[in-house]
């Protein structure tokens, strides 16, 4: 059906494309002399004179000044198309007034060959399964086929065949039917007759002569009104083409109908049964919706179509901006044609416009709504069954639960690893005998650690698979063939057969990808209940600086306190932020006391105390950190105050000043890697980043062009994505989950929980600030270097400074006697 389509759209582009080259030239070449078609249409002859323009009666009068002279003359391109015209209404009347006779004898005929050739093979195969079971039963071998099962099975088989002709005529009538009622109660008998003046009749046909108006100035308005026309017949005839299609289509289903009991009866052809069920009714429905649609548009066009037009100019000298030059008339529907109301102005044109896209709807949208029908309805019929079972049968009992196992307490350590076979599941008695790990495995989506989310989201490749097998797998009809569509469609249904049945892989798979986002809450609940509080900030400083937490809040809160009581320095904080200095002192002071409060919380607490924008109490926070960072006699004075090593309290200030300063861009360090992650799966994450940033292909998009630009987009991404989903608002932690992207689909699969994303989001923004970092260090390394070398290139070049020569003097003393 596509290429048919395909060629369609073909032609229209050569009728699009192919000019209509009849012009002045071209006819004064021929010998033929212009054979005069009258005068003038009377209601042109005022229009002409108003604008100083004439119409003209000879040919040497109109050649004399073609730009202001009118000449009507035969025209046998226009003759063609008027002809044209009336044979494409002829068909589709045609079309829609006669009906086919589904109850012929030769169609008999032909479905009687087809009915005794099924007849042949379903006795066959029931002599085969009898002989089966009398050998299964005198050599002791379950061949798995039970008798009166089988035997129930042919007999309806026998009887489907029998009737299968009765059946489908039945069913094609019925549509026949419907398609009579939309057509008559809507009035769509009616549509063919708006175009064109009078019923449809041979006479039209056999009495039109063409007539065009070789002025210079009206040659486009006969181009135009020439391609519309033609545009209109195309739609005439992909309508009745459409409608002729369907029905011999339907008679070839007829015809190998009898042959649907026997595929419908083994489940490994049963699919290409259930393709012609789905061809079947997508070609039955579609004449009842197209008439349905027909009925609907001639209604519309009746009444006048829904949108605003003015029509007050058709018929007046107003409305003739596009001229009319030839006398074939168009218009749109309820209006009355003449030489002045022939798409004469931009409404009555669009209105033309508008009602043959109405046609092409009417034509097309049908069998694509039909198509993409077919496409789902299997697969939904049997996604609600498995939904409702597993909602109305919450209880129903699943198999023996496994029985504990034992912790080994055998390390692995040089042992041989049992390493996972792919199993490669193409049919679908393949994907029923497989386990449910298994199809998981299969799609490249099994994930027991976040190295392992890791190695998704690195590897390009897989990263590519494992996306389109997830898009798949929600919408089947995106794969591109229908092997694929078969492929997903049979693995969706098997997994939701699986999920009804207490398989619990099955229903976590089943509630993280098939159901729709409305059903995933569940699966995202259980993420977002474990995903980890936000530690204090002293909690976060004792672990990078390797002392006892009660030392570091000790430290911190004597900094706060410090700073609050030195006047010079809340000076500097006032100047710098504009808050007066008490409000500065009570701000360091509630800083001093909450320095045990997670960072997140911190801002907002203080605000509320203090009444001060959380803004203003940011900008005061912020720059108490870049105090504290820079002033050395703080650090002395702290240090003697709590009797600890000025290093000690130099560590912590330098590791406290960037997260108070400014949390939000720090929050990965307030996050612990919690006990279900080691450290070295979390540093193996951290490394695989590490080499991806800095080795891997860069994902070039309208904004990421070069590597640096990638990595701190990826800060920016992940950053905002923790902050939210460490907020204590359950709204931002939900858009936070829905900004993980196709990892998040991974985790729900697999179980993986909160605790796990958020230590794999910590190691990939530590990584990627790491690579930040470094880029920024060798950065500067190569300026201070280029730096350098300039200066000794300088000095290399520098030209000497001329010495003055030098000249030797001799001098001698005389002594003089006197």
């Amino acid at each position: 059906m596509k290429r048919f389509f395909l060629s369609f759209f073909l032609v229209f582009l050569v009728f699009l494309l192919l000019p209509i080259t009849t012009t002045l030239a071209q006819q004064s070449s021929t010998e033929i002399p212009y054979q005069l078609c009258g005068v003038c249409p009377p209601e042109l002859e005022t229009i002409y004179q108003t604008k100083g323009e004439q119409c003209a009666t000879d040919f040497d009068t109109f050649k004399a000044n073609p730009k202001t002279s009118h000449f009507w003359v035969e025209d046998p391109e226009i003759t063609a198309q008027g002809k044209a015209n009336d044979r494409a209404r002829q068909f589709i009347y045609w079309v829609m007034t006669n009906s086919a006779i589904d109850n012929h004898p030769v169609l008999y005929q032909i479905w009687g060959t087809t009915r005794n050739l099924a007849y042949f093979l379903t006795i066959l195969t029931a002599a085969l399964l009898g002989l089966g079971i009398i050998i299964g039963q005198r050599t002791n071998f379950d061949t798995g086929v039970k008798l009166w099962p089988a035997v129930t099975r042919i007999l309806m088989s026998l009887l489907f065949i029998s009737f299968s002709a009765s059946l489908v005529i039945t069913i094609i009538q019925l549509s026949e039917i419907l398609m009579k009622f939309f057509i008559e109660n809507l009035g769509g008998k009616d549509l063919f007759n708006i175009y064109f003046s009078g019923i449809s009749q041979e006479k039209n046909y056999l009495d039109f002569v063409g007539c065009r108006d070789l002025n210079f100035r009206v040659q486009e308005a006969v181009k135009t009104e020439l391609f519309l026309l033609k545009l209109t017949n195309i739609s005439y005839y992909l309508m009745g083409g459409m409608l002729l299609l369907r029905k011999i289509v339907l008679w070839f289903l007829l015809f190998v109908s009898p042959f649907l009991a026997i595929l419908m009866a083994f489940s490994f052809i049963k699919n290409v049964g259930w393709i012609w069920i789905g061809v079947f009714f997508q070609w039955v429905f579609y004449g009842p919706l197209l008439a349905l649609f027909l009925g609907a548009v001639a209604t519309v066009w009746k009444v006048g179509l829904p949108f605003v037009f003015d029509f007050s100019r058709t018929d007046t000298a107003q409305g003739y901006i596009y001229p009319t030059a030839i006398n074939i008339l168009y218009g749109g529907p309820a209006q009355k044609l003449s030489a002045l109301n022939n798409g004469n102005y931009i409404d009555t044109f669009a209105e033309y416009i508008i009602t043959l896209l109405m046609l092409w709807a009417v034509t097309i949208f049908p069998w694509w709504l039909l198509r993409n029908f077919r496409d789902y309805c299997c697969e939904g019929i049997n996604a609600i069954k498995n939904l409702l079972l597993s909602s109305f049968n919450p209880a129903r009992p699943g198999g023996p639960s496994p029985s504990p196992v034992a912790p080994s307490l055998i390390s692995n350590f040089g042992a041989v690893r049992e390493i996972p076979i792919k199993v490669k599941l193409e049919t679908v008695e393949e994907i029923k005998k497989a386990k449910t790990e298994e199809i998981v495995r299969s799609l490249d989506m099994r994930a027991s650690k976040i190295t392992d989310v890791a190695h998704f989201e690195t590897n390009k490749t897989l990263s590519e698979t494992v996306t389109k097998n997830i898009n798949y797998l929600k919408n089947p009809t995106q794969a591109t063939t229908t092997n694929e569509k078969l492929h997903y469609m049979n693995i969706r249904t098997e997994i939701a057969n699986r999920a009804t049945k207490a398989d619990p892989v099955a229903r976590q798979f089943l509630g993280s990808i098939i159901t729709p986002k409305f059903e995933m809450t569940s699966q995202k609940q259980n993420i977002l209940k474990t995903i980890p509080k936000t530690v204090p900030i002293t909690q976060v400083i004792s672990i990078k600086v390797k002392l006892p937490q009660e030392k570091v809040q000790l430290i911190s809160s004597s900094v706060s306190q410090y700073v609050s009581t030195n006047i010079k320095l809340t000076n500097d904080i006032f100047q710098k932020t504009g808050v007066a200095i008490e409000k500065v002192q009570q701000v360091l002071n509630l800083l001093a006391q909450k320095i045990n409060s997670p960072i997140n919380q911190i801002v907002d607490q203080i605000s509320q105390e203090t009444k001060i924008d959380k803004e203003k109490v940011s900008t005061i926070i912020k720059e108490f950190g870049l105090i504290v960072k820079t002033d050395s006699q703080l650090t002395e004075e702290v240090a003697k105050k709590q009797g600890v090593d000025k290093k000690e309290v130099e560590q912590v200030i330098s590791a406290q000043a960037p997260l108070i300063a400014e949390p939000e861009k720090n929050i990965e360090q307030t996050v612990i890697v919690p006990s279900t992650v080691s450290i070295d799966e979390y540093e193996q994450v951290k490394k695989m980043w590490i080499n991806h940033y800095e080795k891997g292909e860069i994902p070039v998009t309208e904004n990421i062009k070069t590597r640096n630009q990638w990595v701190d987009q990826d800060i920016t991404l992940i950053i905002n994505t923790l902050n939210k989903l460490l907020s204590d608002k359950e709204e931002m932690k939900q858009q936070g989950l829905d900004e993980v992207g196709f990892i998040l689909p991974i985790f729900m699969v697999n179980n993986l929980d909160g605790e796990q994303l958020i230590t794999y989001l910590k190691a990939k923004v530590e990584a990627a600030k790491q690579v930040k970092e470094l880029g920024e260090k060798e950065k500067e390394i190569t300026q201070k270097l280029k730096a350098k070398s300039e200066e000794e290139l300088i000095d290399v070049f520098k030209p000497k400074k001329k010495e003055a020569g030098k000249t030797m003097e001799m001098k001698e003393e005389l002594k003089i006697e006197n």
